[in-house]
């Protein structure tokens, strides 16, 4: 005669359905708190830290994130930015600007170059200033 009770089904290895599916989560479990650990570990090792070379880190990525487009990744202007009137950064005019000339202008603008006050921060725009002086006065 067939017993009606619920019997838990059972594989090669002996284990319950429920058993093997506890099995498989707490893998699945096991592995995703490594993978975020790992994420974790690569960002605050990717983090600024509080170095000498942070200042030039941070005005690269503003340079990158904002000013390619007209000044071009070499600082001798796009099409866009020759358009544009964008001055050449390598130029003795750029290179003879004092720091703080550098602030104001990306700060406040100037002819065609739109104000960035309300986009960058004040070390960003500080750390820019050092990275046009550092990256491009550098000669050609």
């Amino acid at each position: 005669m067939l017993d009606i009770r619920k019997r838990e089904s059972r594989n090669i290895t002996g284990n319950s359905d429920a058993e093997n599916l506890f099995r498989r989560g707490a893998r699945i479990g096991v592995f995703a708190l490594a993978l975020g650990a790992l994420v974790i570990v690569v960002g605050l090792g990717s983090a600024p830290s509080a170095g000498a070379g942070n200042a030039d880190d941070v005005g690269a990525q503003a340079f990158k994130s904002n000013c390619v487009v007209c000044h071009g990744a070499d600082g001798t202007g796009t099409p866009t930015g020759k358009a544009l009137k964008a001055p050449d950064l390598h130029s003795d005019v750029v290179q003879k600007m004092t720091k703080q000339q550098i602030v104001d202008q990306i700060l406040n603008g100037k002819n065609n170059m739109p104000p960035f006050k309300n986009t960058l921060s004040k070390d960003q725009v500080e750390a820019l200033a050092d990275y046009v002086h550092s990256e491009f006065g550098k000669k050609k």
